[in-house]
């Protein structure tokens, strides 16, 4: 399920201040264990061979985890192709589906892919509906967010409230890849703070990296869309 986001430019405050966000779509809620089970089976049976017995889960309805960014660029093209869409990411013209390897980006692609970092915190802020809240969707971190004081471990997606857009778990749960590689050029960008974490790595401005390979107990992620 997606949340259509209208576009905008990224606001005083962010450190990617001036950025023009255009209109996409963005997952309502991270991707589940179940849904990324559905796909792995998937995947495997149609090239995907990486991505056999890959990531973790709590619970079908918690978010997956222990997925790398690799992992869920080519399961983004699995699902697409399941789906009947144009996978997003290639390799030398083909579809990416195994390795490790920085594709590239067919822009006209409908397929499913992850978020840019700006586009994910643009919608995190709540997009044009933002009221400007120090988390996605509150200033109170426990109305929106599993973070270390109140979890314990990965929770059900969308069980706390929904941010100005509609969108669940953009503080909280479990980190999300973003597309973007940092200014190191050798690691992407995580957001959102996770189940494990202080209240302050769920602001809405908070940013990590990480290795693309690595595959952590609070790493997930949600999928976008071409608008």
């Amino acid at each position: 399920e997606t949340v259509f986001v209208n576009g905008g430019v990224l606001p005083e405050g962010s450190e990617l201040v001036g950025e023009r966000v255009w209109d996409f779509e963005i997952g309502k809620y991270e991707v589940t264990w179940d849904e990324w089970q559905e796909v792995r089976t998937w995947a495997v049976a149609n090239g995907y061979s990486d991505l056999e017995g890959v990531g973790a889960g709590s619970a079908g309805d918690h978010p997956v985890r222990n997925v790398s960014w690799y992992d869920v660029v080519k399961w983004s093209n699995a699902k697409s192709e399941k789906e009947g869409l144009t996978p997003v990411y290639q390799v030398s013209g083909a579809v990416y589906k195994t390795g490790e390897s920085e594709p590239t980006v067919n822009i006209a692609a409908n397929g499913y892919r992850l978020p840019t970092e700006a586009e994910w915190e643009w919608a995190a802020r709540g997009g044009v509906n933002s009221q400007g809240f120090t988390y996605s969707g509150s200033n109170v971190i426990g109305e929106v967010a599993w973070y270390w004081v109140n979890s314990g471990e990965t929770k059900a997606v969308g069980t706390k409230q929904a941010n100005e857009l509609a969108i669940h778990d953009m503080s909280g749960n479990v980190w999300e890849w973003c597309w973007d590689l940092d200014e190191t050029k050798s690691a992407n960008r995580l957001r959102g703070g996770s189940w494990r974490h202080q209240a302050a790595d769920g602001a809405v401005t908070y940013r990590v990296s990480r290795a693309p390979d690595s595959r952590y107990s609070v790493i997930g992620f949600r999928l976008a869309r071409n608008a």
